[in-house]
Parts: structure tokens; sequence; C-alpha cells
């Protein structure tokens, strides 16, 4: 196993950065209205929690001159020199073919955000030509500074493409903001554009499912959470989280932000687990009668009670709400979180507390169904999200196969946060790996490095002994303890 990933071709979810980025020549590919006879229509459909969340927390900072990129990104390979026509008609045809892309979100004179959208084949795409760019730390500049400028919530088009064209083959860059995608829309294009670039190219029909459209699901999980009152059982739940402070839980360990003030946040990328390690790994969570999923909290409560002492463990974590078939390829926000929670202290082994976490994410997951942004505004005040522990299963998502052979990674956006840490445990065909973002600070760079470490020595015993002995009293570290309740 390797320490991190740098330059590794594998699939991750990292910066831009850690990517093995190459020159060539540089074109960016900006969505356009395609005709003045082309004209936004006014659409009765509201965005969806998450996304008015999102694009109000943005314009708060947009006002207070503390701008922050939110954008998701992936990057792929074309194979051979670019066919610049059969790209156009390749994303003008992804384009049409998930309504959120021909959608904007604006706020009018009271202050409500209302929903604006173009027909298909309401959009053309511009393109313009940076000419060759030698050297691979150049193009990653390039590429990150458009998506930090171009990628805004508060307009349209809030997403970018950038080719790098070569004689042996083309790389893709598309980044869009958070409010469009979530994590596993990111993870559908590289597989969908192929296609329909090489249907394009070929004059052929690109074999895709047909999909449902983010804007009806918006429109529908409004409708569904409208009955939802401040005396549900969810919001109960929520209300049973909040510590005194009206804290949401937090990392266990100090990391050197408070709740107010934004800190850059420090991303790091680290490999868990081979494939092998993951087989087994996943056997010894089945002997527990757990899930992978279940497996993996499991470890993190562990982690968190060995360098800690805390004797529960306290997050949240993200469900998908992909309910429905038409919903599967589609892209948008498809994520709702709820706590997880469940005791440490007497459990004895990984067995146990596997079965335990397991059923604490089966409480969590209907809770997700009603956003949080709904939650907060029955419960008058808005929750932040402070330790956020997600699980992704990718091996079966279409073109998972590919990926290595495309060159396919996924980026996120660097990050000003206040004292948020955020960990995104994924299983691909190679095997698990671990992205992070915490607090750049000194605590937050000591502790979460610390947290992880000890994480992995965790992981690696299980998946080589099928269990791990979890000591009632564990001997603590020195220092940097946060408080806990």
């Amino acid at each position: 196993m390797s320490e991190l990933f740098a330059k590794d071709m594998r699939m991750k979810f990292t910066e831009i950065s850690n990517y093995d980025v190459r020159p060539g020549r540089l074109t960016e590919w900006t969505a356009t209205v395609a005709s003045p006879e082309v004209g936004w229509a006014s659409d009765p459909r509201p965005p969806s929690h998450v996304q008015e969340a999102h694009v109000r927390d943005a314009l708060v900072r947009h006002t207070a001159g503390r701008p922050v990129p939110t954008w998701l990104a992936t990057a792929f390979e074309l194979p051979g020199p670019l066919d610049p026509t059969a790209l156009r008609a390749a994303l003008l045809r992804w384009i049409d073919r998930h309504e959120t892309l021909r959608s904007a979100l604006s706020f009018d004179r009271n202050g409500r955000l209302c929903r604006s959208t173009l027909p298909a084949g309401g959009v053309a795409l511009h393109h313009t030509d940076r000419g060759e760019l030698g050297r691979g730390d150049a193009v990653a500049a390039h590429v990150a500074d458009l998506f930090d400028r171009v990628t805004d919530p508060l307009g349209w088009p809030s997403y970018a493409v950038v080719t790098v064209d070569r004689t042996d083959s083309t790389t893709i860059y598309l980044g869009l903001d958070h409010a469009n995608v979530d994590g596993y829309s990111i993870l559908l294009i590289p597989n969908e554009i192929r296609a329909l670039y090489l249907a394009a190219r070929d004059g052929a029909a690109p074999c895709l499912r047909e999909v449902g459209s983010y804007l009806e699901f918006a429109h529908r999980e409004r409708a569904e959470t409208e009955s939802v009152g401040p005396d549900s059982p969810v919001v109960a739940r929520w209300r049973r989280v909040l510590d005194a402070g009206g804290q949401l839980p937090g990392f266990p360990l100090d990391v050197g932000a408070g709740p107010a003030a934004l800190v850059p946040q420090r991303g790091t990328c680290t490999w868990l687990l081979d494939a092998a390690q993951a087989e087994s790994f996943g056997a010894a969570c089945t002997k527990a009668g757990g899930s992978f999923l279940a497996g993996v909290l499991a470890c993190l409560g562990i982690a968190g009670h060995e360098v800690s002492g805390a004797g529960e463990f306290r997050a949240l974590a993200p469900f998908s709400t992909r309910d429905g078939a038409e919903w599967v390829d589609s892209l948008g926000w498809y994520i709702g979180l709820a706590p997880v929670e469940f005791p440490i202290g007497g459990a004895g082994n990984f067995h146990q507390l596997a079965r335990t976490a397991r059923a604490a994410a089966r409480e969590a997951r209907p809770v997700a169904r009603v956003p949080v942004a709904r939650v907060g505004e029955l419960l008058g005040a808005p929750l932040r999200p402070r330790f956020v522990v997600s699980y992704m299963d990718m091996r079966h998502t279409p073109g998972a196969q590919g990926w290595r052979e495309w060159r396919t990674c996924a980026f996120h956006s660097r990050a000003a946060a206040a004292d948020e840490v955020y960990l995104w445990i994924h299983r691909g065909p190679e095997g698990v790996y671990l992205t992070c973002r915490h607090p750049d600070t000194g605590a937050g760079r000591r502790n979460v490095t610390r947290y992880l470490g000890h994480l992995r020595r965790v992981i690696d015993e299980i998946a080589a002994q099928g269990t791990y002995a979890i000591p009632e009293r564990p001997t603590l570290p020195a220092g940097d303890i946060a408080p806990t309740r």
C-alpha cells in the first residue's frame, strides 16, 4: 500500500494537483443560449432544499467578499486527436439529457429563489483556443483557475469544459458547481460523455439509458417534505443530536478551528486497502453480520475511541436518495444527510461493533429522506455539518472497469470552512481509498493524521486477522482531545 496516491493513476477523488496532468493544446468550451429566439422560460419547479441552502450560502459569502469555490470535476481521456465536431455534438446531447444543466436559479426582488429553464436544443457551445501549454502544472493551474471563476452557483452556466488535445489522445476536464451534481454524478460523466462522443464520431447510436430530470425530483421532494412538521419523529431525532450549544457532532479531536471563522482546508488522499485486502475486509464484515458500510463505520468508531477515549461514535453520513430507476443515471444532488450514533464501550470486538453500526445505519437511512435544510427550517436555525463520513461502492458504476485505461479521476475544489472534517471512503475495482479535508491548522494536521493513521491500522488488522479486539479503556496519547458528550 502506498502512503499517498501522488501521481498514481488509479481512480480517486482528490485535488487536481495530485493528477498526472499532461500538456497539450488547451481549449475552453462554454455553454451559451443558442439564439435570441430561444428564451429563458419561468419555471415553477422549485430548487431542491439542498440547492437552495447552497445558493443562499454562496450569496452570503459573495456579499461578504469571501466567495469560496464549490465545484466538483472529473478528468478522462478520449482516444486519438480530438474530433471537435463530435465533441460539440456529444456535449450538446449531454446537456439536453440533463435538464439541470439548462436551468438557472436567481433571486427576485423579494429574495425568493426562482428557476428559469431553457428548452432542449436551447444551448450552444462557444470554444476558445488558449494555445499550446507545454507543462502539466500550467494546465492544472489554468483548469483550476477557470473552474474557480466560472462554476458559480449564482450564475449560468455554472459548469465548464476544457480539452487538452494531443496526437495520441485528448483529456477532458469537466467541472460543475455542487448545485448541479453530487459525488456519484461526477462518476457517471466519463462513461456518458465517451459514449456520446464515440457515437457522434462513428455515426452510431449511443447505448445509454434514459434519465429523469433533477428538476422533477426537486419538485417531488418539496411536495413530500411539506407535510413534515416540527413534532415529526425525524425532527425529534435531529433535535436529540444537537449539543447544549446547538451544534452537530464534531471530530473527536481538536482541529484548531472554531465554529465561526473560515480557515483554509487541507486535502489528503490515501490508499487503505488493495482489491484483495478489500475482499478480506468485506468477508470479515459479512461474518460479523454487517455490511461493508457497517464495517467502515465500526472502524471509524474504534479509531475515535482509541485516540480520544470517546465512548460513542457520533457523525453525519450521506445516504443516496436515488430511489427510482429514472434517477439512477441522472445528474443532480441526490444526497441526504442523517446522524449516525452508536456506543463503542463494551462492544468487545469488531464483530459485535459492526452489528451495532449496521443497526445505526439502518435507523439513519430514512431520516436522510428529509433534507437537513428543511429540518433546520423547522428547528428555527440552520444545521451546520461538522464531522461527515461517507462510504461509496463505485465498482458497479457505469464505465468503472474502464477508468484506469481512460485515466479517469475526480476532483474537488480547494475549500475554506470552519471546523469541518469530511471523510470520503470509496471502494473501486482496485481497492479502497480515503479522501479527507480538514482545517489546515497545526492541530488539524496533527490530529487528523493521528486519527487516519490509527484507522488504517485497525482496518489492516481486520483485513489480515478477520477481527479486532476493542479495549474498554484505551491508553490515550497526550493532548488535543476535543470536548465530547
